[in-house]
């Protein structure tokens, strides 16, 4: 039987030159708006405005908009600390999941399997996305969805392989889909930093925050704090210390919301102990930066690093980067 059909996600549809909040009022349909709406507050670390216009449409009869709203009401739920109504919402896409509508609809509970699993750091080899399901994907999901792949082979440190995904998707995008460039743009410098090119890690970067600035995205920064070891530091903090306030307010209280969910058993939270600045430092000197090397890259001195460090020691309970290594991965 035909159904009608409505965009999942209709934040990530194309649109050039012209702001995000203009593209969503020029949606006809109600559910389309407010869903689209819900995206744009969420990107924007408006996590109470996502969660209240998200939770209007979980029950819609329509499934492309009932999915969209779980998955926006579980990510701002993250926000708010709210662990339960995010496993209820994660429990209720997979409900969804094992009698999709259509072929179309096994597609989009695929991807937010899919996307969920990489964004929670699910133990274990997380299962690759069905080929048969793209061609039933809107483009912008397909682009987010290699976003995801690309965010995936950076944490099993296949860095050349996640770099050619994140720049053929950029090259494909076009700054066509703001808000997924945002995201393409920070794991092109997440893996560029790895490889050890500086100058390419600050080209993303500085990419992303461009698009991102007009709309007050700064949700994606929030997101990718850590992995982004001190780029928002040496370029946001001192440059722009009211941006830099909120990015690491959001950052304390997403953090805290995400490890209730990736590791709610944890009796040692980094993300209680270490302020976001002390993290950014922490993750450096874990992935092997000397002293001189970090206090070049956050243009201070190397008895700042050092005097950092060990207040970082004393509050994690470590007394190398080693022992510093193991805690940041628990």
């Amino acid at each position: 039987m035909n159904r009608t059909q409505k965009t999942f996600m209709p934040i990530w549809q194309p649109f050039t030159l012209i702001p995000t909040e203009t593209m969503i009022g020029s949606l006809s349909d109600e559910e389309e708006r407010t869903v689209a709406l819900a995206a744009h507050h969420y990107f924007q670390g408006r996590y109470e405005d996502a969660a209240r216009e998200s939770q209007r449409f979980l029950n819609s009869p329509c499934p492309e908009i009932r999915a969209s709203a779980l998955l926006l009401h579980s990510m701002a739920n993250v926000g708010l600390g709210n662990a339960q109504l995010v496993r209820a919402d994660f429990a209720a896409l997979t409900q969804a999941a094992r009698q999709p509508e259509d072929a179309r609809m096994a597609a989009i509970y695929d991807a937010l399997r899919y996307l969920l699993a990489v964004f929670f750091h699910t133990d274990g080899e997380i299962e690759p996305l069905r080929q048969e399901h793209a061609a039933h994907l809107p483009e912008g999901t397909r682009l987010y969805l290699l976003y995801a792949i690309a965010h995936a082979l950076y944490l099993q440190k296949r860095y050349h392989q996640a770099l050619g995904v994140a720049q053929s998707a950029l090259m494909m995008a076009a700054d066509r889909f703001p808000s997924v460039c945002v995201y393409l743009n920070l794991v092109g410098s997440m893996v560029a930093t790895n490889l050890h090119d500086e100058g390419l890690a600050a080209e993303f970067f500085h990419r992303a925050w461009q698009i991102a600035q007009p709309e007050d995205y700064i949700q994606p920064f929030v997101e990718h704090h850590g992995m982004l070891q001190g780029q928002i530091e040496r370029y946001i903090r001192e440059a722009q210390p009211e941006e830099y306030d909120r990015i690491s307010e959001k950052v304390m209280a997403f953090s805290r919301g995400w490890m209730q969910i990736h590791n709610p058993d944890s009796i040692n939270k980094v993300t209680d102990r270490l302020s976001p600045y002390e993290f950014s430092l922490a993750m450096m000197a874990a992935r092997g930066k000397s002293n001189q090397e970090i206090a070049d890259y956050l243009r201070i001195s190397v008895n700042t690093v050092k005097f950092h460090l060990s207040g970082i020691y004393q509050k994690v309970e470590v007394s190398n980067r080693r022992e510093l290594e193991r805690f940041l991965n628990r």
